[in-house]
């Protein structure tokens, strides 16, 4: 099961890793400067809104907020940010969540929500549709609980970049230019060299699996939006077929007396 996570590390370095001051951020966010200063600082939990309201303004995908099974990433601000022409505004899916969550059939109840969040059963429904504060833990917990993407309800079509340095070669002059891999004699253990050759290599396989990842998630997300649609599309079809049984038996002559 997929546990998911607030990525705290992250916004802690977040001054670090843009670039800018504290106030700067504020200004961009449109939050005040003491709240922000307290987000980042850990002091307040950040809420669901106001995470939105970052990640479009700094314009930062919310899969870096977002960790899965504790696995937090620290990007460098080359690959936190998206360029302004590509980026696409990050939004909240009230209709997923009307289709998710609700006393409806194939519905997930909103008491037992409360029950998961520890809190009253009113408040699960105010806080999904955003009316009142919503704590990112409480968020990602229930998402957890109920194995849900956190991506059925954001809308995020912002794919995570990883962009690799390449390594500066080495000043070694009398290393072989063979391609062959060059080996110690005495210890038959690869070379500085070679070794740093083999990083690049795995970390360029680990930039396209991540890709591949990201491209996977995407696919994964869109088809658990289509089946709660189809989801909502046959309970309105089946009201309509008993609609219309009940009326076929009103007007067959044989039932009347």
């Amino acid at each position: 099961m997929v546990k998911y996570s607030f990525n705290q590390l992250f916004l802690s370095k977040l001054p670090v890793v843009m670039d800018i001051s504290i106030s700067e951020i504020a200004r961009r966010c449109n939050i005040s400067q003491p709240v922000i200063y307290n987000y980042i600082k850990g002091s307040i939990e950040l809420p669901l809104k106001a995470l939105i309201q970052i990640c479009n303004a700094l314009r930062i995908p919310s899969r870096l907020f977002i960790s899965e099974n504790n696995r937090h990433v620290i990007p460098t601000r080359e690959t936190a940010t998206i360029e302004a022409d590509q980026w696409k505004q990050i939004t909240w899916n009230t209709e997923a969540v009307e289709l998710t969550f609700g006393d409806g059939e194939n519905k997930i109840f909103w008491k037992d929500v409360a029950d998961v969040m520890g809190v009253t059963p009113q408040k699960p429904h105010d806080r999904f549709l955003l009316r009142t504060r919503f704590p990112i833990s409480d968020f990602l917990s229930t998402c957890t609980h109920y194995k849900i993407s956190p991506y059925l309800f954001l809308n995020d079509d912002n794919g995570v970049q990883e962009k690799f340095k390449p390594k500066p070669k080495t000043s070694n002059t009398s290393s072989s230019k063979s391609t062959r891999p060059h080996y110690s004699k005495s210890t038959d253990t690869p070379t500085y060299p070679e070794l740093s050759r083999r990083v690049d290599i795995l970390e360029k396989d680990f930039a396209a699996l991540n890709e591949k990842y990201n491209r996977l998630l995407h696919e994964h997300e869109e088809l658990v939006k289509r089946v709660h649609v189809n989801i909502q599309n046959v309970q309105y079809s089946n009201i309509g077929i008993n609609d219309r049984i009940d009326m076929a038996a009103e007007e067959n002559p044989f039932e009347k007396e």
